[in-house]
């Protein structure tokens, strides 16, 4: 429902001349006088159409108010037997409502204002009977089964081609070979026996992790002074809201999922709810048809094509949005209700600038199993405490997988999702910081579940560790150019951030083992042969220590926050747990070489009974 079409639909006679009343024409036994005055009244109150609020109601299905419209204008009734003139301009047939037949005449799929202006536009020069209308969704549903496929190419490549330097799809670039080569010969050269490159080496590497680490403690700081923005509208000036949901071999949990967004408050004529779906997907499209849903939900089947991703399946849901706010929800999510409410107040408050709001995520299921817990304390540690503080401090951050807002345009502007990145997230908070947007903490949570055990646990850390790996490698292709975009201190705190996640599991565990051997061999206070190597193992025990508070720091803020008390005790298998985070790190470096764009799919609904894989 973009900004024209949001006024309502209105009688016309045949020369396109405005009448007095919406909706008029449907007066009658079935629709008495005033039940259309209180549509047409909660309409002017909610600043959208008189149409919209109808079929949010479900008084009436969208096929039979358009034929009876249809009828009102003395117009011919849409029917998918009829055929459009090649070639159609997908983008413009679906944001217009409009196409032109192999027969010459126009097709209208009006909403709102659109019936005005393209009345408006063409009625000196077609005559009425040279029209004819369509429901909008029909008018949709044709568009992508004629462009499908063009459709489905822009949702994976429109990014490569708008900025090749920032979609993941083309791997490393030269000067990352280059570099890539150095560092192999200069671990060669360490391997040989040459301690001091080898040293120097990790120093380095050490001094990024430091930086990395400083950063992370000061966003617990600054959590603290983390307010959340109260500012905002009432219904009547609130924008219209997409929903995307992007669902595989969900079926099992269609019913929850429902449940869930039917608890939100939000006004219903202002939403829109797109289900996205796999061609292989029939028992999850069943389902949903077996809900019996209202006007403003809706099913989309994404076109084959590849990468087959759920970027890439957003990147097509986006293509037909119609909000001015864009929502990104998963099949187990639990949003609390008025979290749509809270995003759009604070987006109408703030400046074009502030792109997009991430609320916190809340693992439900923490008492399952002894990673459900850690997994619990992991995410209040990142979204109520970090994350919250680099959003205090106006630093770029990774989003999460889902409960994302966005201004629609600013998604479009920076080229949506990226196709080719499996963690698509987290190259999404920093693309939006390198084309001059902001991102913000929202004070609202999803609650979701967490994988229960390791067979399901595992892929989904390995496709973590490989979408992060992926994100590191796109972001410094250009080193000058991202510093250019970003500035030196955001420049630093990206390199920093991402270093950390794509080589934390490993370099952590090696630090703390390099530390530990060298305290019980009694080498960590022995004179060495230089000041360097002298002062190597009390850098990388510094390293350590304050690596681990800036792990256990948050964590225990976190579960403070989130009244989590009873999970801490399971924090005595965090070594464990690093080791597990380590083996995924490698497994990742792996898949990257021989996999570089599977999606290794989350179980949902089945934590405990295995997983299964999206192609």
């Amino acid at each position: 429902m973009s900004a024209d079409h949001s006024i309502g639909i209105r009688r016309f006679s045949r020369d396109g001349r405005k009448l007095r009343d919406e909706i008029a024409f449907l007066e009658g036994d079935e629709f008495p006088a005033e039940l259309l005055a209180d549509l047409s009244a909660e309409a002017e109150r909610l600043g959208t159409s008189a149409e919209a609020v109808l079929l949010a109601r479900g008084l009436i299905d969208e096929r039979g108010f358009y034929r009876r419209l249809a009828g009102h204008l003395g117009v011919p009734f849409f029917e998918k037997s009829h055929a459009f003139a090649m070639p159609i301009h997908w983008r413009e047939a679906l944001a217009s409502g409009h196409a032109r037949l192999a027969d010459g005449s126009v097709l209208i799929a009006p909403r709102g204002l659109a019936l005005v202006t393209i009345l408006q536009n063409i009625s000196a020069q077609i005559h009425a009977e040279r029209m004819m209308i369509a429901a909008p969704r029909d008018f949709e549903s044709c568009v992508i089964e004629i462009c499908g496929r063009e459709m489905a190419d822009a949702a994976s490549y429109e990014l490569a081609e708008k900025r090749p330097d920032l979609c993941a799809r083309d791997g490393l670039g030269g000067l990352q070979k280059t570099v890539l080569a150095l560092v192999l010969a200069v671990l060669a050269v360490g391997l040989a026996g040459e301690d001091l490159v080898w040293t120097l080496f990790f120093l380095i590497l050490g001094c990024l992790m430091f930086l990395a680490v400083v950063l992370r403690l000061s966003a617990v700081i600054c959590s603290f002074f983390w307010t959340a923005s109260t500012a905002g509208r009432e219904d009547g000036a609130m924008p219209t809201y997409s929903i995307l949901v992007a669902l595989y071999r969900e079926a099992h949990m269609v019913p929850q999922l429902i449940s869930a967004l039917r608890a939100i408050d939000y006004p219903a004529a202002k939403c829109e709810f797109i289900f996205l779906l796999e061609q292989d997907d029939d028992e999850t499209r069943a389902a949903l048809e077996a809900a019996c849903l209202p006007a403003s939900f809706r099913t989309l089947v994404v076109p084959l094509g590849w990468p087959r991703t759920k970027p890439r399946a957003l990147n097509f849901g986006l293509s037909v949005a119609r909000g001015e706010l864009i929502v990104i929800y998963d099949a187990e999510d639990r949003p609390e209700p008025d979290q749509l409410r809270k995003a759009a107040r604070i987006f109408s408050a703030e400046s074009a600038d502030l792109a997009c709001l991430q609320a916190s995520l809340v693992i439900d299921n923490c008492a399952q199993s002894w990673l459900t817990r850690l997994f619990a304390l992991d995410y209040a540690g990142q979204f109520d405490v970090v994350m919250r503080g680099f959003s205090k401090m106006g630093l770029p951050f990774p989003l999460g997988g889902t409960s994302n807002h966005f201004r629609a345009q600013a998604l479009r502007d920076i080229g949506g999702w990226d196709a080719w990145n499996v963690t698509e997230d987290a190259d999404l908070g920093l693309r939006l910081a390198r084309f001059g947007y902001r991102t913000r903490m929202l004070e609202s949570a999803t609650y979701e579940e967490a994988p229960a055990h390791l067979g399901a646990w595992f892929p989904q850390r390995r496709r973590w560790m490989k979408g992060w790996l992926q994100t590191l490698l796109t972001h410094t292709r250009h080193p000058m150019r991202l510093f250019r975009e970003l500035g030196p201190v955001q420049s630093a705190h990206v390199l920093a951030l991402l270093l950390a996640h794509t080589f934390g599991p490993l370099a952590g565990i090696w630090f703390t083992a390099y530390v530990l051997h060298d305290a019980w061999m009694g080498d960590l206070l022995d004179w060495q042969e230089n000041l360097l190597q002298m002062a190597a193992p009390f850098f990388w025990a510094s390293l350590a220590s304050i690596g681990l508070l800036s792990i256990v720091i948050p964590t225990f803020i976190g579960a403070a926050r989130r009244g989590l008390w009873l999970c801490l005790p399971w924090l005595i298998l965090r070594p464990f747990h690093w080791l597990c985070l380590s083996a995924a790190a490698l497994s990742a470096i792996y898949e990257l070489c021989r996999r570089p764009f599977y999606w290794a799919k989350t179980p949902h609904g089945i934590s405990m009974n295995g997983g299964q894989d999206r192609p």
